[in-house]
């Protein structure tokens, strides 16, 4: 029989969040970091952690690539997104940052978080919105 995992997972995309949380010593997650395009290994893990029925979320940048993640992940792995609708794009882009570059994304979980990252032309990294995301996990599930 296969594990269950009870706490919900976070996938994050860049080292700094990883390293926040263990800093920040955040109880009851299990936190996995692609560091960019998930490899081989973190592949194989976060099949096995989805195939254990673990509840995956994903957190990312706000750029077409880290759109373009987030689907992969949600396609392979039943992945979901987690604190990346508009809203959430809105409150990190009020803070600036750099132009959006590549092919642009349609999120399939939020198709107005696609408009208005084309209106606003920016990206939010995920760094910029650290303290938002470690607040959501230091307050529950």
């Amino acid at each position: 029989m296969q594990p269950v995992v009870d706490a919900p997972v976070l996938v994050c995309e860049n080292p700094q969040v990883l390293e926040a949380v263990a800093e920040r010593q955040v109880e009851g997650w299990v936190v996995v970091c692609t560091a960019g395009e998930p490899n081989l290994v973190v592949d194989e893990v976060l099949g096995l952690l989805a195939a254990a029925g673990g509840d995956l979320r994903y957190h990312g940048d706000f750029d077409w690539p880290g759109l373009a993640l987030a689907e992969r992940a949600a396609g392979r792995h039943g992945v979901r997104p987690w604190l990346m609708g508009v809203a959430d794009y809105l409150a990190g882009v009020a803070v600036g940052g750099p132009q959006l570059v590549g092919t642009p994304v349609d999120p399939s979980w939020d198709p107005e978080l696609g408009a208005a990252m084309r209106h606003h032309g920016h990206a939010v990294h995920e760094e910029t919105v650290l303290p938002r995301l470690l607040d959501a996990m230091g307050h529950g599930r």
